[in-house]
């Protein structure tokens, strides 16, 4: 009975695994090998009527290329923008809480925990006899319901169709090539006989002190930001000269009517500059900790982490940034954002491996135009005594995000 049990789950694994040429075999991420159990008996599922009576869908899902992952400060994954426009059709906000792996969607979708998986589930596990297939399909796999919502998977088939996945991907490959900040502004050196960067020069010289580091190299991040336009805005609702998300302006104090504000903009940046720095103080070398501080202000924390443990696990050093930035790129790569110490996932790390290169560049070319009393890297203690740059409120810390 165990020879047959463990036979049947290797052909599941194989029906709904995917090798894509010129890669080794890894599982597709919506292969269930072994699923927890769920106690459905006390669960509580919410009706087609009472999701819009909520007025938001609970969606599950991994991280994955295809599915989920961050990007410029928000998220992408062609599912994860089929799903956002599910939500608009039905009239309710999409909330999505990523989970560690498929056996984790199952188990929670189960419970009651979430009203779709928003990404493909194989159809030949043993929990498949209490779920409903719909919309998208990939192979053998597509989202799933619960049996209990018939009238959810019914409205889903009735209402996706492929040209929706093809403008799905489409409006994905547009962001990531071409709609990244819109910009009004594209001069990269002001006056350079009278050693003017900006017009905002002024800004960056005083809020530098906050950040711990070079005006110069302030300048350089707003440039690979906004172009030094104050009113830019990103698809991802980045805003003003160093493009700073709304909710992460909260955190720090900063108004939602003052964002585009030039001042006020530079110095949250300024703020969560130093911020970062705190926390990359087990990086020695000041220099060193500055391009740490930029892959973060770029790509988020949690990734660079992610990458500084696969250089550790594979024998490099994590405090050197050359050897992290090799697994910045390769944290693309399912046998790497899969890994165990990985604990971010999915990072289409090119954008911020090309923008730590593209500040260090600038900077240098600023070095030679304007002078500046500062360095590239910040002092060794990494702050500033005289202004509080901790965020005022920390977002949870669970995968769960609000559109």
């Amino acid at each position: 009975m165990r020879k047959f049990f463990v036979f049947f789950v290797l052909l599941a694994v194989v029906a709904c695994s995917q090798k894509e040429e010129g890669e080794t075999a890894t599982m597709a991420p919506w292969t269930v090998v072994e699923e927890e159990t769920a106690n459905t008996d006390t669960a509580e599922y919410y009706t087609l009527e009472e999701i819009l009576q909520s007025g938001e869908i609970r969606a599950l899902t991994v991280c994955g290329e295809r599915t989920y992952y961050e990007f410029d400060k928000a998220h992408l994954g062609v599912h994860y923008l089929l799903c956002e426009q599910l939500a608009q059709h039905l009239g309710v906000e999409l909330k999505v809480e990523e989970c560690k792996d498929s056996a984790e969607v199952v188990k929670k979708l189960r419970a009651g925990e979430g009203d779709i998986a928003m990404m493909p589930v194989c159809k030949t596990i043993t929990a498949a006899d209490s779920l409903l297939f719909c919309g998208p399909e990939e192979g053998n796999a597509q989202w799933a319901v619960m049996k209990y919502g018939k009238e959810l998977a019914d409205t889903i088939d009735h209402w996706f169709t492929p040209e929706l996945l093809a403008e799905a991907e489409q409006r994905e490959d547009y962001i990531i090539n071409v709609g990244a900040v819109q910009c009004h502004v594209y001069s990269p050196v002001l006056d350079k006989g009278k050693g003017v960067i900006s017009e905002w020069d002024h800004l960056f010289k005083t809020y530098a002190q906050v950040a711990s580091t070079d005006w110069r190299l302030l300048a350089a991040i707003c440039y690979q930001e906004s172009c030094f336009d104050p009113k830019a805005r990103s698809w991802a609702g980045a805003c003003g000269l160093m493009q700073i998300m709304p909710t992460t302006a909260e955190s720090y104090g900063l108004q939602q009517e003052k964002i585009f504000d030039p001042e006020s903009n530079v110095e949250t940046a300024a703020k969560i500059i130093n911020h970062l720095t705190m926390l990359y103080r087990d990086v020695p070398d000041s220099n060193e900790r500055m391009n740490f501080v930029l892959a973060s202000y770029n790509g988020g924390t949690g990734h660079v982490r992610d990458a500084m443990a696969l250089t550790e696990k594979n024998g490099g050093n994590q405090y050197v940034w050359d050897e992290v930035a090799e697994y910045i790129l390769l944290l693309s790569q399912p046998q790497y954002y899969r890994d165990a110490v990985v604990k971010c996932g999915y990072l289409r790390g090119t954008e911020t491996h090309e923008y730590v290169y593209k500040v260090q560049q600038r900077y240098q070319d600023y070095t030679g135009v304007a002078i500046g009393p500062g360095s590239y890297g910040v002092n060794q203690s990494g702050g500033y005594a005289g202004v509080s740059t901790e965020p005022t409120r920390r977002e949870s810390k669970e995968n769960k995000y609000q559109i």
